[in-house]
């Protein structure tokens, strides 16, 4: 069936704006035009005040977590809210699970949300999301062999290097990628270089345990590299406080790198450098979860980030991290382009800057198929209401 959808902006997989262009989909190939197309259609539709542009990608999220009742207003620092998640997060039964990952996806969907790099710590998620990639979590000393990869090797300070370096083994030999939290607290830099820290003082006591083994480098990336975790498979995730030169040696080994503004600032552990990461192409942008997040809007992430950095970063980056940086970032990029997956974006007003339009407040947000037959009429809809 070929169908046509025209806006006053529409923006291709390379961020090129196309005024008043057009979008034509047929046996599963989408073609950008500058001009109306002539012939016949199965359907064809206008919409007046409208972006469009590729579905967005969330790079990071925990959607198993989705039901859990995240108050920022409560949380005064990051280890109070690893108390938290440590104590609550056992709760959740597998139907709470499962409902929570249904109801992240739909409102997932309300952002222009489509695909998703989730992290599944109670293998529930991958039955139920279909598009992006679910990495199954890793925790601890001791290693599942039967993990299926993807993986998630949680945090250097809540796995041991042991495991780590057999989960990074079993990806190495599949030719996964695989993610993990690398540098979201300070605290981090301590805890591998054996100074005194949080971690170790706090948490540990709390949950019964000590520390899996005495191995130290002199930075986060330098442990990395130690337990063989440093390979392009790789997915760095927050990466909130490592200093330059270690994000130079993580996109030199061509790692993929995903940040969580609003996450990090509600957990109060810092925020990227976002200006020296902007141009690097495996950038992906995150909403984390519902467990420490207040929305899973990526529209939201890219105003946090524009108003930190005060404007000095290009809108068009920001999407493009949003985007096609998070689907390279996944290894899904084919698959991205072929999925005829889109957002659109409409205003009250005529919209003369398609990127401002981002910032705005006042609009209207939806994830769209072009394969699905009832599509025009749903994005009519939007255009209606």
């Amino acid at each position: 069936m070929r169908k046509a959808i025209g806006a006053d902006y529409i923006i291709d997989f390379d961020m090129n704006i196309i005024k008043n262009g057009w979008l034509v989909f047929q046996r599963g190939k989408v073609k950008f035009l500058k001009y109306e197309p002539d012939g016949d259609f199965h359907e064809k539709v206008k919409l007046a005040n409208t972006v469009i542009f590729p579905s967005f990608v969330n790079a990071h999220t925990h959607l198993e977590l989705s039901l859990m009742n995240f108050n920022p207003i409560k949380i005064k620092s990051f280890f109070d809210w690893l108390l938290w998640i440590i104590s609550n997060r056992q709760k959740l039964d597998k139907e709470e699970i499962k409902i929570g990952v249904t109801k992240g996806i739909e409102l997932s969907k309300k952002w222009g949300i489509s695909f998703f790099g989730d992290i599944s710590s109670f293998d529930i998620s991958r039955h139920i999301i279909k598009n992006g990639i679910v990495f199954n979590e890793i925790i601890g000393n001791i290693f599942n062999t039967n993990a299926r990869p993807p993986l998630s090797i949680h945090a250097v300070y809540s796995t041991s290097v042991e495991t780590i370096k057999k989960a990074v083994q079993k990806s190495l030999k599949y030719g996964t990628i695989y993610q993990m939290h690398v540098g979201e607290t300070a605290e981090e830099e301590k805890f591998v270089r054996g100074e005194p820290n949080l971690f170790e003082s706090l948490i540990y006591p709390t949950i019964g345990r000590k520390r899996f083994e005495n191995i130290y480098a002199e930075n986060i990336v330098a442990y990395l590299e130690k337990t063989g975790a440093l390979t392009n498979l790789l997915i760095a995730v927050h990466c909130t406080n490592l200093s330059r030169k270690e994000l130079e040696i993580l996109m030199r080994k061509e790692c993929g790198i995903v940040i969580c503004p609003r996450s990090n600032i509600f957990l109060k552990t810092g925020f990227p450098d976002i200006e020296f990461l902007i141009d690097y192409e495996k950038l992906g942008i995150g909403t984390d979860g519902l467990s420490s997040n207040t929305s899973l809007s990526m529209l939201s992430e890219i105003k946090a980030i524009y108003i930190k950095a005060e404007g000095k970063i290009d809108v068009k980056k920001l999407l493009k991290a949003a985007t096609i940086g998070g689907a390279k970032v996944l290894n899904i990029e084919d698959t991205y382009k072929q999925s005829g997956l889109f957002t659109a974006i409409r205003t009250e007003k005529k919209i003369t800057n398609p990127l401002t339009a981002l910032l705005m407040d006042d609009i209207k947000v939806t994830a769209f198929d072009l394969k699905d037959e009832k599509v025009l009429n749903s994005l009519k809809q939007l255009s209606n209401n």
